[in-house]
């Protein structure tokens, strides 16, 4: 029995070599073969009893070698469109915004507030999530109450500085709110004012977004806002450095914008930003307020201070109901003398 075994695992041994053999003759074969025919010398010189290459072979040679340079030059082409395509799509420096009242340039912009709007490199996000919550992005526990009970578009739980970190591979926090709406519902100016920046936001999970800023003048705040519209449906209506009234549509509901893990619900994401300086900037990617603040945008409403997150978190329970005035559908004011109202319309 074993000497019969013996002799079968010698059979398929032997078996196995044959055909690894006759397998790299064949591939030896029909590889010089294709280089005769392509009009390239076999690396072995006795090969079919000759080395010459006959006049077919020298077209076909020719051939070879334009198609390879033609090859060669489309690379290069390719390679120089995808240079100047990628240059076009590059951010623009924003040439208008240069003409308008309290611009300044970027570098006028300490980092710490770039770093605070959120454009940071991946490795100092751990350093922005710290800046954002020293700058306001910290929960404050606000929450609307629609003047006379009225029956308006509310935040879901997307809530204001909720933690994303579970929605990022790096930490992160949710600087704004999210207002859920039918596909295409149209977005309100939440005061007047004038737009400073429209982002396309390719490959970012803000997708299309408006701001426009606000004077304290036109929101009786004392201090410059900014209000922030992102996952709009397609680019806002208005241009940079057109005047806004408030109540007049700035984008449509989308839901623009890169995706995580989900299909991300048409929604507003809503979000405020000030300073008490008016000094702003836009540099093609972003708008940075000099020396500037996230608010939490239901303290956009507030008619008294404190403002700022840090304050408002030591309130007591019973003075975080904000009162939030509105435009009703029929375009209407409620109460009639405000300069601030939800991002849309409500009814009664």
């Amino acid at each position: 029995m074993i000497s019969m075994w013996a002799s079968k695992k010698r059979f398929n041994y032997l078996t196995s070599f044959l055909f690894t053999l006759f397998s790299l003759l064949f591939s030896t074969v029909g590889l010089s073969q294709v280089k005769i025919e392509l009009g390239i010398k076999s690396a072995s010189k006795g090969y079919m009893g000759t080395n010459k290459v006959s006049s077919d072979n020298d077209r076909e040679l020719a051939r070879y070698h334009r198609d390879k340079r033609e090859r060669r030059r489309g690379r290069q082409s390719k390679k120089t469109f995808n240079i100047e395509d990628r240059a076009q799509r590059r951010p623009r420096s924003c040439e208008i915004c240069k003409t308008m009242e309290g611009f300044v340039p970027m570098s006028a912009i300490s980092s710490v507030v770039q770093a605070m709007v959120g454009k940071s490199l991946i490795f100092d996000k751990w350093k922005a999530v710290e800046i954002q919550k020293s700058r306001g992005v910290v929960e404050t526990g606000l929450s609307p109450k629609f003047i006379g009970g009225a029956d308006c578009p509310e935040i879901d739980s997307e809530t204001w500085a909720i933690d994303y970190s579970h929605k990022r591979p790096w930490p992160a926090l949710h600087k704004g709110i999210d207002i859920p709406q039918r596909h295409g519902t149209p977005i309100l100016a939440v005061a007047s004012g004038r737009v400073v920046g429209k982002f396309k936001n390719k490959g970012n999970r803000k997708g299309i977004e408006v701001m426009i800023r606000h004077s304290p003048k036109q929101t009786g705040l004392p201090f410059w806002t900014y209000s922030q519209y992102t996952h709009l449906l397609s680019m806002s209506p208005l241009t940079i450095g057109q005047s806004v009234k408030i109540g007049q549509e700035v984008g449509k509901t989308s839901n623009s914008g890169k995706m995580g893990r989900r299909l991300r619900r048409d929604a507003l994401h809503f979000a405020i930003l000030y300073s008490k300086q008016s000094a702003w900037s836009n540099n093609g990617r972003f708008v940075a307020p000099k020396d500037g603040y996230w608010m939490d945008p239901n303290a956009f409403y507030k008619m008294d201070p404190p403002f700022d997150s840090h304050s408002i978190v030591k309130l007591p329970e019973g003075q975080k109901g904000v009162p939030v005035p509105y435009a009703k559908t029929d375009g209407a004011l409620v109460p009639p003398s405000t300069q601030r109202i939800w991002p849309y319309p409500c009814s009664q």
